[in-house]
């Protein structure tokens, strides 16, 4: 049961996280001041020999989807931490993270590969 009322409540968090995100999102004027500075974003992007060009909005838009991924991560790790009886964030945490994203990617490129054969 206590299981239970933890990943209710560790589903309720994200539900919160995204909540919040979406709000601030509709909400913001101005996406230039983020957590990223965006000349950085810009410089990593083109470390990619095919990019030439990049509009003004890609590094802005990819900004807040690195700050939203790392949010995401963070709350997923400390969910797994609480779960193992830890109160400090590991490395193992972040792995088994990780591990459930791309468990979760695979499963909707397998639907995805189903839905497309039929």
């Amino acid at each position: 049961m206590g299981n239970q009322n933890n990943t209710r409540q560790h589903q309720i968090e994200i539900e919160n996280l995204w909540s919040f995100q979406r709000r601030e999102v509709e909400q913001a004027h101005d996406f230039k001041n983020g957590l990223f500075p965006l000349a950085r974003v810009r410089k990593m992007m083109k470390v990619e020999e095919d990019v030439d060009r990049i509009s003004a909005e890609v590094p802005v838009v990819l900004a807040k989807a690195c700050d939203l991924f790392i949010r995401n991560v963070t709350l997923q790790s400390w969910h797994q931490a609480q779960e193992n009886k830890r109160s400090i964030i590991q490395r193992q945490d972040i792995n088994s993270t990780m591990d459930s994203f791309r468990d979760a990617y695979h499963n909707i490129e397998y639907f995805k590969r189903l839905m497309s054969a039929s």
